[in-house]
């Protein structure tokens, strides 16, 4: 038996969701996976590295390319032992949005094996804005994760611009004014510009190499500390509190606490 640790990356070509969740407003770029055995004291007790994947979009924004990501991220899963799937928010986002892309596609039993290849969810922000209550803002439903991995003092390192081989002027020409990497800089910009660069087949050159390079550890950054975070607020005391099933039949996954 294995945990894994998900989080998708989405982007916004047609609309701005404008704080919205409906799935209308987002297509799927990519998705990080991270994988470890359990073993008899739980879930990376021993500090084993996590085996650790991103799978991106290899096209254009038709349902094609959204079907061979959920045919990858099939194989993937099920080529190892996944008993659980730790999320952070992805009763809210992630699944919600998995669940629902599968209802609407024309792959064959693909929110069934949705369901059965990723096991049980954990949600393991509820978790978090549990322990760390009172540093919710008003009206706050959960913690930013960076803010969770803070306060249970993990080091989770952002992921700065400077430290790719891009030209000078790049950030400032996408319109990002941060030196680090924020979800928000990928679903507004850099999503739309790394399909835009498959669709062109410009892959091997240096910027859109370095594009992909910052896009993996960004996302690898999402789920290969959600193990600790997730040990730290109790580990598999969580599972009976934070889980959020899978609906096989897509659409969103609700609580069951």
């Amino acid at each position: 038996m294995g945990t894994l640790a998900l989080d998708i990356e989405t982007a916004s070509p047609f609309a701005e969701p404008d704080g919205a969740n409906d799935t209308e407003y987002y297509e799927w770029l990519s998705v990080a996976l991270a994988y470890v055995d359990d073993g008899p004291a739980g879930v990376r007790a021993g500090g084993d590295e996590p085996e650790t994947a991103v799978l991106f979009r290899r096209g254009g924004w038709d349902d094609d390319h959204t079907a061979d990501l959920f045919e990858r991220l099939f194989e993937w899963c099920e080529a190892r032992d996944v008993d659980r799937t730790l999320t952070y928010n992805g009763a809210w986002f992630d699944l919600t949005h998995l669940g629902n892309w599968a209802a609407s596609e024309t792959l064959p039993g693909a929110p069934g094996r949705l369901a059965d290849c990723l096991g049980r969810h954990v949600d393991v922000a509820p978790a978090a804005a549990d322990r760390y209550a009172e540093e919710l803002w008003e009206e706050q439903v959960v913690l930013p994760d960076w803010k969770a991995y803070q306060l249970a003092g993990i080091d989770n390192p952002r992921v700065w611009y400077d430290d790719y081989d891009f030209d000078e002027g790049y950030r400032e020409g996408l319109g990002i004014d941060e030196s680090f990497v924020k979800g928000e800089h990928v679903g507004r910009v850099l999503g739309e510009r790394y399909v835009a660069g498959v669709v062109a087949g410009i892959e091997e050159t240096r910027t859109h190499r370095e594009l992909e390079r910052l896009l993996y550890d960004y996302s690898v950054s999402d789920v290969t500390d959600l193990f600790d975070l997730y040990r730290e607020l109790g580990g598999d005391e969580l599972d009976a509190d934070y889980h959020y099933p899978i609906e096989a039949g897509g659409g969103s996954t609700r609580p069951s606490r």
